[in-house]
């Protein structure tokens, strides 16, 4: 009875620790207009299948939680965007978005990036999971 008891309290506590936890959920597909999150070094369609998006280079220079900076920093990333075979190379900034090179006809916007720097904890760019908004430019 009592390792029943035992058993029961533990799966309650797995279960809120599971639904505690923050999770970004990757799809391999992407529809303009809508954010998306994306990973270093994978290629990802459309849902139409007309574009496809391929992050190159991943730059992570946030100030990291525990550390006081003079400067909060930026995520930059570079990449490649196709639209039907044509491709243009971009790069974006979170921060200084005055000096970001565009796909051809769209922007793309970085949302966040996850997960933040923390202070004695080495991050990986391929361990960050960009959301970006891609928008067709108006004609």
């Amino acid at each position: 009875m009592k390792a029943l008891l035992s058993f029961r309290y533990i799966l309650v506590f797995l279960m809120l620790t599971a639904f505690g936890c923050e999770e970004t959920i990757l799809d391999q597909g992407f529809t303009i207009g809508r954010e998306a999150a994306f990973k270093v070094n994978q290629l990802y369609t459309s849902d139409d299948g007309q574009y496809t998006l391929k992050i190159t280079e991943v730059s992570d220079s946030r100030c990291p939680e525990g550390v006081v900076c003079v400067w909060s920093g930026e995520v930059t990333i570079k990449g490649e965007f196709s639209e039907k075979g044509n491709k243009s190379l971009f790069e974006i900034h979170s921060v200084m978005s005055q000096t970001n090179v565009q796909p051809d006809g769209f922007t793309v916007k970085i949302v966040d990036a996850k997960p933040y720097p923390k202070y004695g904890t080495e991050s990986k760019p391929e361990d960050l999971i960009v959301t970006l908004l891609i928008q067709k430019e108006s004609d």
